[in-house]
């Protein structure tokens, strides 16, 4: 009764909706075979919700469709691994040498027959011979499960069975069963939960080619009888920062044996949140941390989980986890809850002697630079700064007139700029400027509204670390609701593209989109030059903006310069303005306004296009920007791993690289197969 009154109370602002995207469909008769053609393709792709999504976003024709796959995805992705893929592995591990053997850690307590039996079929159905399953079960009292692991022991050489006469609890488990091991490298596996046939080989590839200390994959969340996908979780290249703002690393991860053990493995104290400590903990000794771009873990949801039912106590639990590792690794901050559940936000305290030049160029259009600067003043309360106006050539005498009005009344310093247009060399110049000792620029848009106080305290709380070259904000178009910028994606369309263009937000303007990546501080490649705090260090290093760029992406080339030196990129949602740039103004479909700088952009970073962008997965759809999976779903027998590895440039960390996974034997033994690998 309570849900047929809550469907009824909902029918009106359904009507609404359905009643405003039918009135659009038909508005312009010239849209109307493209729109019916988008709906047509939405429904094929996603089935109900994306149509309804693509309804809905048809006042914007630029909007993007939800990010899901449709619902028969998963079951194509098993034919095609099944026909296309396993083979050729099958051929590698037939060629090996000198195999390397991966122990697989399971805790268990009242395991549900039906899953604990699925759960080990899934391990003996690996490719990779070289295994072994080590289970600890924490002294479970429902008597099938230890009479069933002591029967499954005994027809499988390859378990080793721990069985506990106490309950101690999930970490004492789990510590029980590394203490089983013999490999060299662990991984680890819930006990109601399946692997991919694939999964322990591609560990066992990564620790033969790239020595991590730590490694995870992608995973799919499944309903409890595996027969229904709820979501995939396609993951970036290690983020630090992201895993500070939410636990992204989750399932299948696996770590080096002997640096678990030195670290004491888990912390026996914690009843929950007990993998997050631990994954925190080993990437703050880790010097190689490897990602595996590949769905190799189904983790099957059920509602008797502690995530489920103890909310409260995870936040709380989390948060405490997540301090004590800001203490260990000497981060002067406080760790406090986030936006929405099993998110987090790290609170700096800005240091003594940070001071800021927030450059602004602009030729004319001195009401939007009047709205900038009064906005900038009324918002910046903690943080020391200088406005710095380049006024290029400017004729209207009403712009001419509020910079003298400035520069009178000392709220900003105006320079004059003479000469043809040109990004680079614009805010260049300005920089040689300046005069007074700075810790930081802010590189800013004249059409840049902010809208809360403490944006730029934000900003310059992040990139005070000395690992963090730069930070980005999120920006907003003139609607308020609508996502202009979330970081950069290069490669996104043939060069680079903002994250999150077009998305819609609700009116409290919190969304998580993709795995929280519109509310996570994280690290991209590159940030726009619409709002950039940039280190005074970093941009001496790299010699600022490179001037052949005249015009277009000279902003993402900074950013790839000063990551190609170790410094971290940062996009920092809690720093959120308005960029008055038109939601309307698009480029046609191969139109290019700076074709110079692209072709010289695109031939630079040529190699790093190729390889694709460290945190935009290749599940995803190249020519989207909201985190799009891609159908059919990627599946091939190489896949590049993501490598990032601490260099000894003294603060600055971040080496990201890629490692192929089809190597030569594998080629010589897909001859000899007559197989050939998928493109």
């Amino acid at each position: 009764m309570s849900s047929t009154l809550s469907t009824l109370r909902k029918l009106p602002h359904k009507l609404r909706q359905l009643a405003r995207s039918m009135y659009l469909l038909a508005a312009d008769p010239r849209q109307l075979g493209s729109n019916s053609r988008r709906l047509w393709r939405a429904w094929r792709t996603g089935g109900t919700p994306m149509l309804k999504h693509q309804l809905l976003s048809l006042g914007h024709p630029d909007a993007p469709t939800v990010p899901v796959a449709p619902t028969d995805a998963w079951q194509d992705y098993q034919q095609r691994l099944a026909s296309e893929v396993l083979p050729v592995l099958r051929a590698e591990i037939a060629s090996l040498t000198q195999p390397v053997s991966i122990s697989i850690l399971v805790p268990t307590y009242n395991t549900d027959p039906a899953m604990l039996t699925a759960m080990v079929d899934s391990v003996r159905a690996q490719i990779y011979p070289h295994w072994e399953l080590c289970i600890a079960d924490d002294a479970s009292t429902q008597p099938h499960v230890r009479s069933m692991l002591q029967e499954l022991a005994a027809q499988e050489p390859r378990i080793k069975l721990h069985l506990g006469e106490r309950n101690h609890g999930v970490s004492h488990a789990s510590n029980r069963a590394l203490a089983l091991a013999t490999s060299p490298f662990v991984v680890l596996l819930d006990h109601d939960d399946l692997l991919q046939p694939q999964a322990i080989y591609r560990v066992a590839q990564s620790v033969m080619a790239d020595d991590p200390d730590m490694l995870y994959s992608d995973e799919v969340l499944v309903s409890p009888d595996g027969k229904q996908v709820l979501q995939y979780f396609h993951r970036p290249a290690f983020s630090p920062e992201y895993l500070r703002s939410h636990p992204y690393i989750v399932h299948m991860v696996g770590f080096r044996t002997a640096l678990l053990r030195s670290l004491g493995g888990f912390d026996e104290a914690l009843g929950i949140s007990q993998d997050y400590d631990l994954i925190l903990r080993v990437s703050e000794a880790a010097s190689r941390i490897v990602h595996l771009p590949e769905l190799l873990y189904q983790w099957r949801t059920h509602t008797g989980s502690a995530g489920h039912d103890k909310m409260a106590q995870v936040m709380a639990t989390s948060t405490a986890v997540l301090q004590r590792h800001l203490d260990r690794s000497g981060i002067a901050a406080r760790s406090a809850a986030g936006v929405s559940f099993n998110f987090f936000e790290t609170q700096h305290q800005i240091a003594d002697g940070q001071r800021v030049a927030i450059i602004i160029p602009t030729k004319n259009y001195g009401s939007l630079v009047r709205q900038c600067v009064d906005s900038i003043r009324a918002t910046v309360q903690h943080a020391a700064y200088d406005l710095i106006v380049i006024d290029h050539d400017s004729t209207e005498q009403a712009s001419l007139d509020y910079f003298a009005q400035l520069q009178q009344d000392g709220t900003a310093t105006v320079l004059r700029y003479q000469g043809p247009f040109n990004f680079s060399a614009i805010n260049n110049w300005a920089v040689r400027q300046l005069t007074r000792p700075y810790s930081h620029y802010l590189f800013c848009n004249n059409d840049i509204e902010a809208l809360e106080s403490g944006w730029l305290e934000h900003m310059l709380s992040q990139c005070q670390d000395p690992s963090v070259g730069m930070v980005g904000a999120q920006l907003l178009y003139p609607d308020r609701t609508s996502i202009q910028h979330a970081g950069v994606c290069v490669g996104a369309f043939g060069i680079a593209e903002h994250y999150g263009k077009f998305l819609k937000l609700p009116p409290d303007r919190v969304d998580i989109a993709f795995m929280g990546r519109l509310v996570s501080t994280h690290e991209v490649s590159a940030v726009t030059a619409a709002c950039l705090l940039m280190r005074k260090d970093a941009f001496d290093a790299i010699d600022g903006y490179d001037e052949k760029l005249s015009v277009g992406f000279g902003d993402v080339d900074l950013c790839l310069r000063t990551l190609q030196l170790g410094w971290r990129v940062l996009y920092c949602p809690q720093a959120t303005l308005i960029h008055h740039e038109s939601i309307t103004r698009g480029k046609a479909e191969g139109y290019d306004p700076h074709p110079e700088d692209s072709a010289l952009f695109a031939s630079r970073w040529r190699d790093f296009l190729d390889q694709g962008d460290p945190y935009f997965h290749p599940a995803f759809e190249v020519r989207h920007t909201c985190w799009l999976v891609r159908t059919p779903l990627h599946c091939q027998p190489s896949i590049n791993r993501r490598l990032f590895s601490r260099s000894g440039l003294g603060q600055r960390m971040q080496r990201l690289s890629y490692s192929a996974s089809v190597s030569e034997p594998l080629q010589q033994a897909v001859a000899a197969a007559g197989t050939q690998p998928a493109a």
